[in-house]
């Protein structure tokens, strides 16, 4: 009975989530979204269970959150990196371009979030470019299972370089 509830609850957020996201990609990249309380209303739900869905957004880097006391969120681009993550983004890109990391070792994402400031629950956001530019890979390896480098530094270099490239030419 209780793990019907619990699927029931699940299922409730990822449909909650999934309307918010659609309801969030009306805006453009970039561009303040509504406060909270205004999106509740836009959807009909409770001002919590869209903060919780909005937190959701934000650990799989669709969104962020910007600014001190006036705190706004708003939508990134895919290929954007999270500006929590941009430190910790860059660290690894070099590291993997100066032989540092080298191809088939473990990340070391433990030294990485605690040096950049990235919560662990957000390790996976800050490696998503990592990935989607093959340079790292979330596998089960000798070191058990983590992210592992897959790519030569020259190689690495390379993606950093086009990656540096596309944020210029952003729109």
């Amino acid at each position: 009975m209780a793990s019907q509830r619990e699927a029931r609850a699940r299922w409730q957020r990822d449909q909650l989530q999934t309307r918010l996201r659609a309801t969030i990609s009306n805006y453009p990249y970039g561009a303040a979204l509504p406060a909270t309380p205004d999106l509740a209303e836009q959807l009909g739900e409770l001002p919590e269970h869209v903060r919780v869905a909005l937190m959701a957004l934000e650990t799989a880097g669709e969104i962020a959150r910007c600014g001190g006391r006036r705190a706004y969120r708003y939508r990134l681009r895919p290929e954007e990196t999270h500006p929590q993550d941009a430190d910790f983004d860059r660290a690894v890109r070099a590291g993997i371009a100066t032989g540092r990391y080298a191809p088939g070792s473990p990340l070391p994402t433990g030294l990485l979030r605690g040096r950049h400031g990235v919560a662990s629950l957000h390790v996976a956001r800050a490696c998503r470019l990592l990935i989607a530019d093959r340079l790292v890979t979330f596998r089960r390896g000798h070191a058990g299972p983590g992210y592992y480098v897959v790519k030569s530094p020259n190689i690495a270099s390379q993606a950093a370089a086009t990656r540096k490239e596309e944020g210029k030419n952003r729109v």
